[in-house]
């Protein structure tokens, strides 16, 4: 299993369930006489999506917040790193950096079987990524 971790401002986000990634490409379709025009905008933006659970002490809960609730009107980066073993035993780290993110959406599900779970979903304006060994 690879380890995960998630920074939204610096803030490390504890007891992450999930994270859902989008790329939106924006492609649009014009119909002509010659057949078809694609289109796709040269800047792109995502769509970050984490489910998690509720924190896993009071100074973890106030910290995320207080950070969620900046983020609905000031940008703040997301940091997403995965550190993988291959099949070799070898490691490498993959970094994804999101700039310029802000709050979409927050939920949370409470449940009587189950502890109760978030999903924050952000917008990012851009990506940058690295692949390191080691």
């Amino acid at each position: 299993m690879a380890a995960k971790t998630i920074l939204i401002d610096g803030v490390l986000v504890g007891r992450g369930t999930s994270i859902k990634i989008d790329k939106n490409l924006n492609v649009s379709e014009e119909n002509t006489f010659d057949g078809p025009v694609l289109n796709g905008e040269s800047k792109v933006s995502y769509s970050i999506e984490i489910g998690k659970l509720i924190a896993p002490d009071l100074e973890s809960y106030l910290e995320l917040r207080a950070v969620l609730n900046e983020m609905e009107t000031i940008k703040k980066p997301i940091t997403i790193q995965e550190v993988v073993k291959d099949k070799t035993g070898n490691t490498y780290t993959v970094k994804q950096l999101f700039l310029n993110c802000l709050v979409n959406s927050y939920g949370q599900e409470i449940s009587v079987d189950t502890l109760t779970t978030e999903t924050i979903k952000f917008s990012a304006e851009d990506k940058e990524e690295t692949a390191t060994r080691g």
